[in-house]
C-alpha cells in the first residue's frame, strides 16, 4: 500500500490513510468542538481564548479547543505495549528487535532540558499525552496575529498532532503510549498551514531555545526537481552558523515517500510507476539537514521508501499489520485524549530520529550539529544485510536505502556523553565551489534497461585542505529534452561512489505538463552525506569523477556545466 499525499502548495505531508482511533480508559483533556462558523458569530479573534477558555487557531477555523487539561495521572501506559517501534518483540507480526532501543536508552534519559520545535499544521496542544511538555509561551500560531496556540484548523489538519505523539508524548501518566523523547519540551509552529515560503523560513529560525528544529514534510513527491525557495536556504544556513550560542540548529527532514509514484498518461490511465530520489527534494538535500529514511518492522525498506545519497539514518515508519501508534486530535466527549495506529511513512521515522537527537542532546548539550551527525551514523545499525547495496570502506558502512542504517538510541546516547566535539560551522572546512564546463554530448541508450555511452568529466580540487569528507554538494546542468532518461554519478578519489540520481521511465504519451520526466537539471543542486568520514589525506588533489550515463532510447542531450563544493575538517 503506497501512502497518499495531500499538497499545499509546494509543500508535501505524508500520512496514512486509514483512521483508526483508539479508545484510551481514563483519559484526561479539555476535548475539541467542531463548530459552525459565520461572519457574524461572536469568536475569539486570532487564537485568543475567549470567555468560556474555548480556543482556536483564526477565525475561520471550524474547530475549537478547550485549553483546561485534568491533572496527569502516574502509572504504566496502556498502549506502550503496542508501540512496537520502541520495543519490538514481534507483536506487530514483524522482526523481534526492529526497533529504535529507545527504551533501552531511557534508564539514562527520556530528553529532558531540550526544547524541539515541530513545524507541522495544527498540533492538538491540549492533548493531555502533550500538554504536559509544551513549553510555555514557545508556540506561534501563523493564522493568527501573535497567537500562541497553533491548534488544529479542521479535522484534516491532524498531520501535526500525529508527529508530536511519535516524538514526545509523555510517558508513566497511564495516558495511551509514549513518544522517543517523552520528557523533552516542544514549542509548536504552524508554519504549513500558512502556506507561504516565508512562514517556513521564519520558523527555521524562531525560538532561540530551541535545540532541534523537526520537520515532517518537503518538497512534493511527483517524480521532478523541486527546489527550495532561497529564503528557506538562507534560514537553514542562518540557523547552522548562529543558533544554539554558534553550535547551530539541528534541522531533521523526511526522506519522502515517493518511492512508487503512478504516472497518468492522457487517458487518466496509469502509464508508469515511477521511483522518485530522495534528492531530487531541495528541502532534503540540503547540507546541515539530517535526512531520515524508513523501514518495515522487518527492517526491509518499504516500497514507498526514496533512495538517496543524501539519506543519513533510518527509522521504523511501516508495520506488517499496524503501523505507529500516537496521538489524534482530542473529541469533543469522553474519552477525549484519542489515539491512532494507522500513522506511517517517512512522517513518522523523521520524528524517532529527531526524539533520539532530544536523548543526545540531554546528556550531552554541547554537542554541535556536526557531532549529532557523525554520532548518528556512527551509532546506526546495519539492517536487511542481504541487500547488495551496502559498501564498506574506510571504516564506513553505507547503503543508498539506508543511508548508515536505522537509529540506534541506545549506542548513540552513549557515545553522545563522551564524544569529543569535531567543531561548529566556523571550524568546518569548504573547498570549492569548482566547476566544469564540459558541454559534452550525452550518446543515446540502445533500449530501455540499457545504459548508452557513459561520459565521464573529472574535477581537480586545487588547494583543498580537507582531510575527511563530511558532505559534498554537486551543481549540475544538462540540456536533455528528457531528463529522466539520466543515471548520474560522483566518484570519489577513493572510488566510493555517490548515486545522484536514477533514471525514471515515464512513458511518451504522458501530457508534457504533467510528465515529471520532462524536468530538466538546470543548476540543479543534489547533496551526499554518503562521503562521511572519507579520507581525503594524500589526495586533496582530487579527482572527482562525474559519470553520466542516458538509460532511455529516443533522445539525446549534453552534459552543459557542473560544479562540487567539498565540507569537511
Amino acid at each position: 500500500m503506497t501512502p497518499n499525499r495531500s499538497s499545499r502548495k509546494s509543500h508535501v505531508h505524508w500520512q496514512w490513510s486509514l483512521p483508526l482511533a483508539l479508545a484510551c480508559a481514563g483519559c484526561g483533556g479539555g476535548g475539541a468542538e467542531t463548530t459552525a462558523f459565520s461572519p457574524s458569530s461572536p469568536v475569539a479573534d486570532a487564537g485568543q481564548p475567549d470567555a468560556a477558555g474555548w480556543v482556536r487557531a483564526a477565525t475561520q477555523c471550524s474547530l475549537r479547543f478547550m485549553l483546561a487539561n485534568t491533572a496527569q495521572g502516574s502509572g504504566p501506559d496502556p498502549l506502550l505495549a503496542q508501540q512496537w517501534h520502541l520495543l519490538n518483540t514481534g507483536q506487530s507480526g514483524g522482526a523481534a528487535g526492529e526497533d529504535l532501543r529507545a527504551t533501552l536508552a531511557w534508564p539514562t534519559t527520556r530528553g529532558n532540558g531540550v526544547r524541539v520545535a515541530i513545524t507541522d499544521d495544527g498540533i492538538d496542544l491540549t492533548h493531555a499525552d502533550l500538554e504536559p511538555n509544551l513549553a510555555a509561551g514557545a508556540s506561534h500560531n501563523y493564522l493568527g496575529q501573535d497567537s500562541i496556540w497553533p491548534v488544529p484548523c479542521s479535522t484534516s489538519d491532524d498531520h501535526g498532532t500525529a508527529v508530536a505523539g511519535v516524538l514526545l508524548a509523555r510517558s508513566d501518566n497511564a495516558l495511551g503510549g509514549a513518544g522517543v523523547a517523552p520528557l523533552a519540551k516542544f514549542a509548536a509552529y504552524n508554519a504549513l498551514s500558512a502556506n507561504d515560503d516565508a512562514s517556513l523560513a521564519d520558523a527555521m529560525t524562531r525560538g532561540p531555545e530551541n535545540q532541534i528544529w523537526h520537520n515532517s514534510w518537503g518538497s512534493p513527491d511527483d517524480g521532478r526537481p523541486n527546489a527550495a525557495p532561497a529564503v528557506w536556504d538562507s534560514a537553514i544556513d542562518d540557523g547552522l552558523l548562529n543558533a544554539r550560542a554558534g553550535r547551530g540548529a539541528i534541522f531533521i527532514f523526511p526522506g519522502g515517500n515517493g518511492g512508487a509514484i503512478d504516472v497518468k498518461d492522457t487517458g487518466g490511465q496509469i502509464a508508469a510507476t515511477i521511483a522518485e530520489n530522495s534528492n531530487l527534494d531541495g528541502y532534503a538535500n540540503k547540507r546541515g539537514v539530517i535526512t531520515a529514511c524508513a523501514v518495515s518492522d522487518t527492517g526491509v525498506a518499504p516500497i514507498f521508501a526514496e533512495r538517496g545519497a543524501n539519506l543519513l539514518v533510518c527509522a521504523p515508519g511501516r508495520g506488517r499489520f499496524t503501523n505507529i501508534v500516537t496521538t489524534m486530535i482530542s473529541a469533543s466527549t469522553p474519552p477525549y485524549d484519542q489515539y491512532r495506529s494507522d500513522f506511517g511513512g517517512t512522517s513518522a521515522s523523521a520524528p524517532m530520529v529527531s526524539g533520539v537527537t532530544a536523548l543526545m542532546l540531554a546528556v550531552n548539550p554541547t554537542l554541535s550539529w556536526r557531532d549529532v551527525q557523525r554520532i548518528l551514523a556512527k551509532s546506526a545499525r546495519p539492517t536487511d544485510l542481504t541487500d547488495p547495496g551496502w559498501v564498506n570502506a574506510f571504516g564506513i558502512r553505507f547503503n543508498h536505502r539506508y543511508g548508515f542504517g536505522v537509529v540506534n538510541a541506545q549506542e548513540a546516547v552513549r557515545l553522545a556523553k563522551g564524544w569529543t566535539t569535531v567543531g561548529t560551522s566556523r571550524e568546518q572546512k569548504v573547498c570549492g565551489p569548482y566547476a566544469r564546463f564540459p558541454n559534452q554530448p550525452i550518446g543515446d541508450s540502445p533500449g530501455f534497461g540499457s545504459s548508452g555511452p557513459i561520459v565521464s568529466d573529472t574535477m581537480e580540487t586545487p588547494g583543498c585542505n580537507i582531510v575527511e569528507v563530511e558532505f559534498v554538494e554537486v551543481r549540475f546542468t544538462s540540456e536533455h529534452p528528457y531528463a529522466a532518461d539520466l543515471r548520474i554519478r560522483l566518484q570519489s578519489p577513493n572510488g566510493l561512489i555517490s548515486e545522484l540520481a536514477d533514471e525514471r521511465a515515464c512513458g511518451k504519451n504522458v501530457p508534457s505538463a504533467n510528465n515529471p520526466c520532462l524536468a530538466k537539471y538546470q543548476d540543479w543542486r543534489f547533496g551526499s552525506i554518503r562521503h562521511l568520514g572519507e579520507p581525503l589525506a594524500g589526495l586533496q588533489s582530487g579527482p572527482w569523477t562525474l559519470q553520466v550515463s542516458d538509460r532511455g532510447p529516443g533522445d539525446t542531450g549534453n552534459l552543459q556545466r557542473w560544479s562540487l563544493t567539498l565540507y569537511g575538517r
